[in-house]
């Protein structure tokens, strides 16, 4: 059983995304935000599906150039994305699924029992809500036959399709359940981000329901398998933050159609 941690600074603040366990990643609008160097999509090569593979900058901002944004497919009025429907065949649990440029992708977070998954506080009742969390080595198996954990490649496609690192954060965010101040999304595409929290390992704590979201990729950061990157949404309007932090965390789930 795992209990709450309980202290005068975390009740005084959210904890960003970008405390973690390993060194920074991916792009920050704001540099003085996180310790670590700045990496952004046009300046540095990264990781791709496998910590051995490496896209140059030129290759990468090639790569990217190509993928082009996709218009938004709801507002406060109409919605006009193209939705679909996954049942899990393991445990009979319907998903609602939405399409996003070529890539289809989970609309909510991923509740299927595995081994090690749990819920928030050990709170039943916040799967429903949020979805289960899991350590890495569960959230690579976790995904039912068809669908995969995405890499971080393939989370770099999402969020150019929506606009890109510095403005689609709020695009793909639900446009409820968020409480902390100025992070509710606009959910342009449908996509539905959750702030389900996480177990961090780090803290030994039950971390920031409501405030953060953060998800496995299929990407590890070393050969060791040690820390693997994850993707995360805070109360940082405009930001995506992938980082490395350690697979014993446990965090949520998004599956991609193979």
């Amino acid at each position: 059983m795992k209990f709450p941690y309980i202290s005068l600074l975390a009740a005084a603040f959210i904890i960003a995304c970008g405390d973690g366990d390993s060194d920074s990643f991916l792009v920050r609008g704001d540099s003085d935000s996180y310790s670590g160097e700045e990496d952004d999509l046009s300046s540095s090569s990264v990781y791709s599906s496998s910590s051995s593979e490496r896209r140059s900058s030129s290759s990468l901002t090639d790569w990217l150039d190509t993928i082009p944004h996709i218009p938004p497919c709801r507002d406060d009025y109409e919605d006009n994305c193209k939705y679909g429907t996954l049942v899990d065949e393991r445990d009979g649990q319907e998903y609602k699924t939405v399409y996003i440029g070529e890539q289809i992708w989970m609309a909510e977070n991923l509740k299927y029992v595995s081994e090690n998954s749990e819920c928030y506080n050990d709170i039943l009742e916040k799967c429903d809500v949020y979805g289960r969390l899991y350590p890495w080595a569960d959230a690579m198996d976790a995904c039912p036959s068809g669908w995969h954990l995405p890499s971080l490649d393939e989370w770099k496609i999402l969020y150019t399709y929506a606009g890109g690192i510095k403005t689609s954060a709020s695009k793909l965010r639900a446009t409820d359940v968020w409480t902390c101040s100025g992070c509710k999304g606009t959910d342009d595409y449908g996509f539905s981000v959750l702030p389900a929290g996480a177990y961090r390992d780090m803290h030994s704590a039950f971390w920031d329901i409501n405030a953060t979201g953060y998800f496995w990729t299929s990407t590890d950061y070393d050969s060791g398998g040690e820390y693997v990157y994850n993707m995360c949404f805070d109360y940082r309007d405009e930001l995506i933050d992938g980082r490395s932090l350690k697979t014993e965390n446990t965090f949520s789930v998004r599956c991609l159609k193979n």
